[in-house]
């Protein structure tokens, strides 16, 4: 059985992603070199070095990254080192390589110094994943196929109301902003009749806990893929909001998007809210 190497290259549409994990030691250089100059040079394209789950590198590897930053420096590309862990980057100054190295912290900060993105912004990468954690967290535990509508932009004096919601702050180093997941009464009472097998008429306490309790299965499927590219999103604990046609208000000013969804046992919405 072949050891695992501690790298993932992956090609972007405008960048190069490479994930680093565990111990980068001087035996699997090689390999990383030969796939780093596969996809790199012919293309001279920017890097995202992902270091969030990096122990430790071994100077040969920093030589490599520099090696590869100077060829593609003269297309005006660069490699940046996200989500350093403060243990690693103190040794970096310790040894004056934080001068010599680039570094963001995190990938949305890297997208804006590589002239990718010019702000914080929503796209696909940010909403799909709380898109498709919706569809699988309720096909899963309750047996219910959602499908997603038209997404939209949600306007000033927009109203959106349920009889249940969801709720979850998203905090990272570089931004702020909210999921709400909101229900009206029968979808929610019949949704939560699927997860528990029981038939329920009427929102109990009990049951009422169930919404933060999909809120952070969706969260938690959202986070762990945001997270591998890059966004740093922080653990949160969810709340639960009720009341007959109760509407909501973002915690921060930042742009709604709304992703409405369809489904046999009725309708309901999901909320981002972003901040830079």
């Amino acid at each position: 059985m072949s050891e695992k190497l501690p790298f993932v290259i992956t090609s972007m549409d405008s960048y190069l992603s490479v994930t680093l994990e565990g111990h980068c030691e001087s035996t699997s250089i090689h390999e990383f070199e030969k796939q780093l100059k596969l996809k790199l040079v012919p293309t001279s394209t920017h890097v995202a070095v992902n270091c969030e789950h990096l122990l430790s590198i071994s100077n040969d590897w920093l030589r490599l990254l520099l090696k590869f930053q100077a060829q593609i420096k003269s297309n005006e590309k660069q490699i940046l080192l996200i989500l350093v862990q403060k243990d690693l980057m103190k040794r970096f100054k310790q040894e004056g390589l934080d001068t010599a190295l680039k570094f963001a912290p995190n990938l949305r900060d890297a997208m804006v110094v590589f002239g990718i993105e010019t702000k914080k912004t929503f796209n696909t990468d940010f909403i799909n994943p709380f898109l498709n954690a919706t569809l699988h967290v309720l096909k899963v535990q309750a047996n219910v196929i959602a499908v997603p509508q038209k997404i939209y932009l949600k306007k000033n004096g927009d109203s959106l109301s349920g009889d249940i919601s969801g709720f979850i702050g998203l905090v990272s180093d570089s931004f702020n902003g909210s999921v709400v997941i909101s229900f009206p009464q029968q979808t929610f009472l019949k949704i939560m009749s699927e997860m528990l097998g029981e038939t329920y008429t009427e929102l109990t306490r009990d049951i009422i806990d169930g919404a933060g309790e999909i809120t952070n299965m969706i969260f938690g499927q959202a986070k762990t893929v945001l997270n591998d590219k890059g966004y740093g999103i922080k653990i949160a604990i969810p709340s639960v909001i009720s009341g007959k046609n109760h509407s909501l208000s973002a915690m921060t000013n930042g742009p709604i998007v709304v992703i409405p969804f369809d489904s046999p046992v009725g309708k309901f919405f999901v909320e981002i809210c972003l901040s830079n």
